[in-house]
């Protein structure tokens, strides 16, 4: 091989680590306005997410037959949310539309990859977020004069270099501090966390090492949600090695499977026990009211729903609300609804919520198509993030057409099959 055949290896190389990278800042800067993050402003966010995807795809791409059905959705939602809203409101419309494009732009730039490539491209930032969460709890008990505190909308925060954060629900409630990670939030962390547990589970060779480190990343936030999703995870992939293993594999697997097991299952039980009956059972509370509200609402306007106007929702709740929980007056009044199934179905109505929720069956980012469905939708029902940029972007792919080319067009196209039209 002579030395111009290496050099041009080399160049290539390069060129295909930076269009990683930059694959991955986009998606990153996607995933950033799809949390609670808010120290970032979202338009520069935006503005990173479109200027690397159209870098790499045409924006007219998006515009293609196999995205008529997208499009269509989205001219049906703008419609309802108009009627349900009673008005035109401009500032939340222009914010979810934006998230609509920051989530089609993701897909456009991912339709055409290999299958495989987004869980390649998220594996390396999540797993920086399952060391993030983690060490957080660590740091914070063995070294917590490294950290700060602030301020932002009446909640105090604790963090050093403003990775490893946390803020306290209950002041000196767990020995053990919950990470926020990037989102200032650990139900919103958890869905990453448990996405890096689910390519470590499914998509990758198996690591025992990225697999435990995921385990205890999910485990750190002390989300209920997020140990329920864990043992979703692990039970799906317990069945399928035993369907593929040998019949010694699974007499060892079923004798030791339970054992190895049993600490997933005794945390989420006590999780589950402390957010009912323990110290944080008012987080159940809020969430049982935001539930019980939400459907309130969302039966106050079934067919189109009330828009996506926050100051709307409030006046309809504060109308139709449920009162039967010891919640002060404040929290009733002026809470925004935690629940991101309810939320999408009081926004544009019960209708055009169910085509949301089909799609995201169908989604085809990921494999096993359903679980990973499943772990997002679980997800929504304490985190109203249904409508940002990533979790859109899972959602859209459900709705891709398959188009077919002619004969002459297909023979003379070198580019891979789609790694989204691919059947399961």
């Amino acid at each position: 091989m002579d030395a111009v055949t290496i050099r041009a290896g080399k160049s290539q190389a390069m060129r295909d680590m930076a269009a990683l990278r930059m694959r991955q800042l986009a998606l990153f800067a996607g995933i950033l306005m799809s949390g609670g993050l808010q120290t970032i402003p979202r338009e520069p966010l935006l503005v990173l997410v479109l200027a690397i995807c159209f870098a790499f795809t045409n924006p007219l791409r998006m515009f293609k037959a196999e995205f008529g059905a997208i499009w269509i959705l989205l001219l049906a939602t703008v419609a309802v949310a108009l009627l349900g809203g009673q008005s035109f409101q401009v500032a939340p419309m222009l914010i979810r539309y934006s998230n609509f494009l920051a989530g089609l732009a993701l897909l456009a730039m991912y339709i055409d990859r290999r299958p495989g490539a987004i869980a390649e491209d998220l594996y390396i930032m999540l797993k920086f977020m399952a060391f993030q969460a983690v060490l957080t709890p660590l740091f914070a008990l063995i070294v917590p004069q490294l950290f700060t505190t602030f301020m932002y909308k009446n909640t105090i925060y604790t963090t050093f270099l403003y990775i490893f954060t946390y803020h306290e629900f209950i002041v000196g409630a767990t020995l053990f501090k919950r990470p926020d990670g990037f989102f200032f939030e650990p139900g919103v962390f958890q869905i990453y966390l448990n996405i890096f547990l689910f390519i470590c589970l499914f998509l990758r060779r198996f690591s025992y090492f990225d697999v435990g480190l995921a385990t205890l990343a999910v485990m750190a936030t002390q989300s209920t949600t997020g140990a329920a999703i864990l043992v979703m995870l692990y039970c799906v992939a317990y069945w399928r090695f035993l369907k593929t293993a040998g019949r010694m594999q699974k007499l060892a697997v079923l004798i030791v499977g339970p054992i190895l097991l049993l600490p997933i299952a005794t945390y989420a039980t006590y999780n589950l026990a402390e957010k009912f009956y323990g110290e944080f059972s008012g987080s159940a509370e809020a969430r049982e009211y935001d539930l019980r509200t939400g459907l309130n609402v969302v039966m106050e306007n079934p067919l189109t729903g009330i828009g996506f106007d926050y100051e709307r929702y409030f006046d309809v709740a504060q109308e139709v609300g449920y009162r039967d929980l010891d919640l002060s007056d404040e929290n009733m009044t002026e809470r925004s609804n935690s629940n991101g199934i309810v939320t999408l179905l009081y926004s544009i109505g019960i209708p055009l919520g169910l085509v949301f929720l089909w799609s995201a069956l169908r989604q085809r980012m990921f494999r096993p198509r359903l679980l990973m469905a499943g772990l997002v939708l679980l997800s929504m029902t304490s985190e109203p993030l249904i409508f940002t940029p990533f979790i859109l972007m899972i959602v859209f792919s459900g709705l891709l057409l398959k188009t077919r080319k002619a004969p002459q067009a297909r023979a003379a196209t070198a580019r891979p099959r789609s790694a989204l039209a691919v059947r399961s």
